[in-house]
């Protein structure tokens, strides 16, 4: 599975006020904490100006993968 720092980052706010943050449902935002999916490039990018990290560290594991 594919793993980001988005659970780290949300702190203590729960996965339903981030998802309204960022214009998603809870269970977009759920997909996207467990690297089920991944945010549109838009998204990343607000998100990497929210936290001031790039979102390739974000989002590490979706930038970095291995053809098997």
């Amino acid at each position: 599975m594919k793993r980001n720092l988005l659970k780290l980052l949300r702190g203590d706010k729960t996965q339903n006020e981030m998802a309204n943050i960022y214009g998603v449902t809870q269970q977009t935002w759920f997909s996207w904490e467990t690297g089920r999916t991944v945010p549109n490039n838009e998204t990343m990018l607000k998100m990497e100006k929210d936290f001031s990290i790039p979102m390739e560290v974000i989002f590490f594991d979706s930038f970095n993968y291995k053809i098997k």
